[in-house]
């Protein structure tokens, strides 16, 4: 494997760790609802199903072609190598809305003490936690392939 080869495989891979962790609780949060069976049941299953099969399709997706250039590529960069703005704003703001939403969830987990709520934080920090993952997957996509300036600086060191 050459040295592109690599970075694709340990990119590729540390995304599927990613989101492997993020389908871990997912499975955490199934377990859970099944053991307390709060009311609507139906809907919380639907939502974690749902969930799940992105997440599983996604990983399929992401290991199916691990030498090859990823998707990501013409999202997070522009033709001259550069940073492509919007999508990283765009990234950014989901960033904080899924902070934002792990917060609010496990905050509310920990206070409220009914087996209803409690199931329906574990749905909200499923996908919080999702959302979270796909933003660390591009984050590190960005530092992994950042086109950087040779310096002879570098070398020295």
């Amino acid at each position: 494997m050459n040295i592109e080869e690599k970075r694709y495989f340990k990119s590729r891979l540390l995304s599927a760790f990613l989101l492997l962790l993020s389908l871990g609780g997912s499975v955490f949060s199934l377990m859970t609802i099944i053991m307390n069976n709060p009311d609507n049941i139906i809907l919380m299953y639907i939502a974690l199903i749902l969930c799940m099969s992105f997440n599983v399709f996604e990983i399929v997706f992401i290991l199916k072609r691990y030498k090859k250039e990823s998707a990501l590529q013409s999202i997070a960069f522009n033709e001259n190598g550069t940073i492509n703005n919007v999508p990283l704003i765009a990234v950014g703001v989901g960033t904080v809305l899924a902070v934002g939403l792990l917060t609010l969830s496990l905050v509310v987990y920990f206070v409220r003490g009914e087996i209803s709520i409690k199931c329906d934080m574990m749905i909200i920090l499923s996908i919080a936690g999702y959302l979270f993952a796909n933003c660390l997957v591009y984050y590190f996509y960005l530092l992994f392939f950042k086109k950087r300036e040779i310096n002879l600086r570098d070398f020295i060191k």
